[in-house]
């Protein structure tokens, strides 16, 4: 008897521990696509044509996601956007035909197959444009600077805490016909990039600046790109940073944010808006960058904690960084449980060090992923 209590005792503690689990997306293989897991990381690879990857996202990381009509939910309310939603959603309609043709197919397709409205797709890869609520810090540190000889990128990904959210974190790569393989750093169901590195070693991040907050005080531009959209265009296209200028340059934007990109070579901050392009140089090989502008022609209020913590990096007389090095710098900007992910890329070897989970993020340990393995891969 005392055998079968203590037995009943063990089970009921095992459920209970796995009731406290966070639920995750299972390994699975749709088509062409697969899900599997780099150690605590989900990994999602799709390829093909604009159909043939909708419908495998739409299957791995949206149909198989864990809830997520409940973290839909619980983020308006969070957010204190759940009586906007029906105009917010009729907003990111309006954007539609601003989307690339290729992403556009990608989405419906998605949608079609996750059996989910296409309105929640529509309003994920336009929450940059039309909500705020990102922070985000970022660092380069050029190859004279770093430890290891070669370009480090850092990157904390700031945003709302909602119960659920990284549950939903996932990295996708991308290969797309007649496209450059990329992989994304994102949140299902976002098609689009926040953080993300291509097969050139090209990599971006999103650091949100509120369009009010641009000296210029340039209009929301609804003919332009969604900005997440864009980013994945660069991804796409681009192999180099001045490739990236150049595309940027030929395009327009719906609202401002900050580029922090960097090549095998080098990076910079490209300050944007809806038209135009400013850029901002390393200083002593790093280059800093939060939520403001900081160029004479867009700034108007250089003030922030975070980039005052960062500044010193780009003094004359600054120790060199190596990736633990550029980590400990993020883990002196987190936002406590606003910061979701915390990472640092390697341009030129193609890797991704990746720490995500509830924040800090800059307090779990980094998973290596190497990403030049993955877009090699057939």
């Amino acid at each position: 008897m005392k055998r079968f209590v203590a037995l009943v005792a063990v089970l009921v503690a095992v459920a209970v521990a796995r009731g406290d689990e966070p639920k995750r997306f299972p390994d699975a293989k749709h088509k062409g696509g697969e899900l599997k897991y780099v150690g605590p990381v989900p990994v999602l690879t799709v390829r093909g044509t604009p159909a043939e990857m909708g419908e495998q996202f739409g299957q791995l990381a949206i149909a198989n996601s864990p809830d997520l009509g409940a973290l839909h939910e619980q983020f308006l309310k969070d957010t204190k956007r759940d009586k906007q939603y029906p105009l917010i959603a009729a907003l990111s309609a309006k954007l539609k035909p601003n989307f690339p043709k290729h992403i556009t197919e990608e989405l419906e397709v998605a949608a079609k197959q996750s059996t989910r409205q296409e309105s929640l797709l529509l309003f994920a890869n336009t929450v940059a444009d039309l909500t705020s609520g990102m922070g985000c810090s970022t660092v380069v540190v050029e190859k004279e600077r770093s430890a290891t000889g070669k370009p480090l990128f850092g990157r904390n990904f700031d945003w709302f805490p909602t119960k659920g959210i990284t549950e939903h974190t996932l990295v996708v790569v991308y290969k797309g016909e007649k496209k450059r393989a990329f992989a994304a750093v994102t949140v299902s169901p976002i098609q689009g990039v926040i953080s993300g590195m291509n097969d050139a070693g090209l990599c971006v991040t999103m650091n949100e600046i509120r369009i009010r907050d641009a000296k210029t005080k340039p209009d929301f531009n609804w003919k332009g790109t969604p900005i997440m959209l864009a980013f994945r265009q660069v991804l796409e296209e681009c192999g180099t940073v001045a490739e990236a200028e150049k595309f940027l340059r030929a395009g327009e934007r719906t609202s401002t944010c900050c580029m922090t990109i960097c090549d095998r070579t080098g990076g910079a901050v490209f300050e944007l808006t809806p038209k135009g392009v400013e850029v901002r140089s390393a200083v002593n090989g790093v280059c800093c960058c939060t939520n403001h502008f900081r160029t004479d022609a867009l700034c108007v209020n250089d003030k922030c904690v975070r980039y005052e913590k960062l500044a010193p990096l780009q003094a004359k007389d600054a120790p060199k960084l190596d990736v633990a090095g550029v980590f400990g710098e993020l883990k002196k900007v987190h936002q406590g449980k606003a910061t979701l992910q915390s990472m640092v890329f390697e341009p030129a070897e193609r890797v991704l060090h990746l720490a995500y989970g509830p924040g800090p993020a800059t307090d779990l340990k980094p998973t290596k992923l190497d990403l030049g393995a993955l877009f090699d891969a057939k």
